[in-house]
């Protein structure tokens, strides 16, 4: 995989060509601080304190905290809101023994760990607002779709800067984008001298109406909103989330300047004071003043997975379709899928073939009960991108005369255990493990509470 090819498909470089056939979307800068927030370092490091500028990055990471929320609406709804008291549902009193209660829900509100970013959670609140209340975030490439497991309801959207911080914190695949993406380019070299933008306000949050050309397509576009409506039919169980989260698993894009996508937030960041911090020996993401973003994008509720396919182009020519989800057998999908295919070769054809500059690359479709084609997400071709259905070695072996379509034919033949799931530790129940520790722990604090219900009464 090259690097020219892996920036090519970042969602800041691809979306504004592509609005007119994808979700709706916001798009932000994020600064440097947010940036080390995610990677467990300090956000504002003290130069005279203990976590100077540039230390040690074999450091243990951070505790894991959310942000502070200078906002003042709460982050998160109360625990007693969806766990009510069992002992008695109408004495509140009791009630805040064991959930406390909503005045002091934020006790780590005041940790110095805890950093701010006010501009930056302005910026994410208002365009969740404009986006229609809820969103799915996603970085440059990757959407934290690993880290679904954390969301109450077990998806990836978000209605607040504070649970977009939590996923985005929470996530393998977000990770993977800041320290690995591009390094694992054959062609990518680290800087000869690392810079970092020393611009203030790109430390504090994200610049105000930074990438302003962006958000005001989506006021633009505000036909966008009905884009990815479906049929009557009720989605399936979980319908919603494997659509919306499938549809932004991986991405990359490159620098477009041959396309003339480039954006002024990137013109305004090449602009700021710059500084060297570091030696190409010492090189790492965090420093080497590589902007990343935050993509906000419109949520779906009621998509089905069985909807949307991963489409393989070779040396410019559309050669494999493959259901996006391997992990689920739908019994409309054979026979859909025929009727479909032209369908998709089409959008191909009219939309992507002549806008996008990649040799070799994957995209995302959705298509719509009424026939339309949607773009959801771009990936580079090989490298960490899934081939799905089919093998990389499969997809390079010959020339293709015909389009290939693979779906999951009969019960039995999906492929479980891609890259998504939940963290080892809790599947793990035995005798000193986390799970353990962490029962041992309610238990003895239960028992405290409930011999001091005893005692005051």
């Amino acid at each position: 995989m090259l690097l020219e090819e892996l920036l090519r498909c970042q969602i800041q470089e691809w979306y504004p060509a592509f609005r007119c056939h994808t979700v709706p979307t916001v798009i932000l800068p994020l600064p440097a601080a947010f940036l080390r927030y995610l990677a467990g370092r300090p956000a504002y490091p003290d130069t005279g304190g203990e976590h100077p500028e540039g230390g040690d990055d074999d450091a243990e990471p951070l505790p894991f905290f959310l942000p502070a929320i200078t906002s003042g609406r709460s982050a998160f709804p109360p625990a007693h809101a969806h766990h009510p008291d069992p002992v008695s549902l109408l004495d509140r009193d009791n009630s805040d023994l064991f959930f406390d209660s909503a005045d002091d829900d934020d006790r780590d509100a005041d940790n110095p760990l805890r950093p701010a970013f006010p501009e930056l959670e302005a910026a994410v609140d208002s365009a969740i607002a404009e986006l229609g209340g809820a969103a799915l975030p996603k970085l440059n490439w990757s959407a934290p779709k690993d880290a679904a497991f954390m969301s109450a309801d077990g998806t990836i959207r978000c209605t607040c800067f504070a649970e977009v911080a939590m996923l985005l914190r929470s996530s393998d695949c977000v990770a993977h984008d800041l320290a690995c993406a591009r390094p694992s380019c054959k062609d990518f070299a680290p800087p000869a001298g690392v810079r970092r933008n020393a611009a203030t306000g790109a430390d504090e949050g994200a610049r105000p109406n930074a990438y302003k050309n962006t958000k005001d397509t989506t006021e633009e576009q505000t036909d966008q909103h009905k884009a990815l409506e479906t049929s009557s039919t009720g989605a399936p169980p979980n319908g919603g989330e494997s659509s919306n989260d499938a549809g932004s698993m991986s991405d990359s894009k490159e620098n477009a300047e041959k396309g003339g996508n480039r954006s002024a937030a990137d013109s305004e960041a090449d602009d700021a004071p710059q500084e060297d911090v570091g030696e190409e020996s010492n090189w790492t993401w965090v420093d080497d003043g590589f902007q990343y973003y935050l993509a906000l994008r419109k949520w779906y509720p009621g998509l089905r997975p069985e909807s949307e396919f991963r489409c393989f182009v070779r040396q410019r020519r559309l050669i494999a379709m493959s259901q996006r989800d391997p992990s689920a057998y739908y019994p409309s999908l054979p026979g859909w899928s025929a009727e479909v295919q032209p369908k998709i070769e089409a959008f191909f054809e009219q939309v992507i073939e002549p806008q996008f500059a990649s040799e070799n690359y994957t995209f995302d479709v959705y298509v719509r009960a009424d026939g339309r084609v949607k773009l959801i997400d771009f990936n580079p071709w090989g490298g960490y991108s899934l081939p799905l259905l089919f093998t990389w070695e499969e997809l390079e072996q010959e020339e293709r005369e015909e389009v290939e379509v693979r779906v999951v034919m009969q019960h039995g033949a999906v492929r479980p255990g891609l890259m998504t799931a939940v963290p080892y530790d809790m599947l793990d129940w035995g005798e000193g493990s986390g799970w353990d520790v962490f029962l041992k722990k309610a238990d003895d604090e239960l028992n405290k509470q409930m011999a001091s219900l005893g005692a005051d009464s």
